[in-house]
């Protein structure tokens, strides 16, 4: 499945025409950014019913844990966080509908990996109500995901041009002029590829970079990572000059893509900025307890104590013989002999604590 026409990076070209292949798959890039830019425009604070900043990061969130529970690959919450936002691009939404948008999303970029790798979807809308928690049935979803593709005017066998298609490319047109020996090359962050990818789910996870063009912020993504590699190299011996000049090459690039100085600096730090956020946020210690908020159902469905019975025999009091009292006998009870779930607590509320 092609994206739009475009040529798609995953592809092998033979050898010869290879940079050729990427440059025209570049220039198809160029001419689809804008139709799969989105504009959003939300307030900080919620005034008049509007979805806030906050609520766009939750959504997006929510995505992200999806995608981690099943194991879903990067591109299905890259495209799923394109299609949410480009949808509150278009249309006014009600802070009660996000978490049904939210899950439609999903259920859409599911849709588009499982047609693009032609193989069966392995997460059901059901699956998705259930542990996105958004109190919303499958009916709701597949009526929401039908909403988002027309209003979206999303083409069957397409896919949007996202951030990461820009990441892959580049990589790609930097290969090449890998300068030798490969410790100071853009190879070591080709093969920390999974890392790149992590950084580019911390990004566009934030609504301070979504708004940024797709190109911009996989050139800074991929030179970010670049100058952390040649930093720690720098500690251990001299760059050569050969290490420069893959910021040359990425001045070219910027040129090419027609990305003024300004804006590129305003990406890099926005990027900077919500990187350091997130690295503070992950070396904080959680000092907070952990509860688990249990209703009476869920709580008869993972210990089932209502089936315990309480026809126990009256005890009559004997006080003048030990030897009078009868024999107790627990013959009506239907409960297990484990004594372990002879104790097990009532109350909705049980707390769980962390040691961390």
């Amino acid at each position: 499945m092609q994206r739009a026409g475009a040529r798609h990076p995953d592809a092998s070209p033979s050898t010869s025409g290879a940079m050729e292949e990427h440059y025209a798959t570049l220039n198809e890039y160029l001419q689809m950014e804008y139709k799969f830019q989105p504009r959003l425009c939300l307030p900080n604070e919620s005034e008049n019913g509007e979805v806030t900043t906050g609520a766009r990061d939750g959504a997006a969130h929510v995505m992200r844990c999806l995608k981690v529970w099943y194991d879903l690959p990067t591109e299905v919450l890259i495209d799923a966080v394109s299609l949410f936002d480009r949808f509150l691009t278009k249309m006014k939404v009600r802070p009660c509908h996000v978490p049904c948008i939210t899950v439609a999303c999903m259920n859409i970029a599911i849709d588009q990996h499982a047609a693009h790798t032609k193989e069966a979807r392995k997460v059901s809308v059901e699956e998705l109500v259930s542990i996105s928690q958004s109190a919303c049935t499958a009916g709701d979803v597949a009526r929401m995901s039908r909403v988002v593709v027309d209003k979206l005017a999303l083409a069957p066998g397409t896919q949007p041009v996202t951030a990461r298609d820009w990441l892959r490319l580049f990589a790609r047109l930097l290969q090449p002029h890998t300068p030798t020996p490969p410790e100071v090359s853009v190879s070591t962050v080709v093969c920390m590829y999974a890392e790149l990818l992590k950084l580019l789910e911390i990004v566009v996870c934030d609504a301070a970079c979504a708004n940024a063009r797709t190109s911009e912020l996989a050139l800074v993504l991929l030179y970010h990572q670049l100058e952390l590699q040649l930093v720690a190299l720098a500690r251990t011996q001299p760059l050569p000059d050969h290490a420069y000049q893959l910021f040359e090459i990425g001045a070219q690039l910027q040129h090419y893509c027609n990305m003024c100085d300004a804006s590129l600096v305003s990406t890099r730090g926005r990027v900077q900025h919500v990187l350091a956020r997130y690295e503070a946020r992950a070396a904080a210690p959680q000092r907070q307890r952990l509860v688990w908020r249990l209703s009476e159902r869920t709580l008869k469905v993972l210990r089932p104590t209502d089936r315990l019975g309480s026809l126990l025999p009256t005890i009559e009091e004997q006080h003048y013989a030990v030897e009078a009292t009868p024999n107790r006998n627990r013959s009506g009870s239907e409960s297990s002999e484990n004594e372990e779930t002879s104790d097990w607590p009532r109350s909705p509320v049980l707390p769980v604590y962390c040691d961390h």
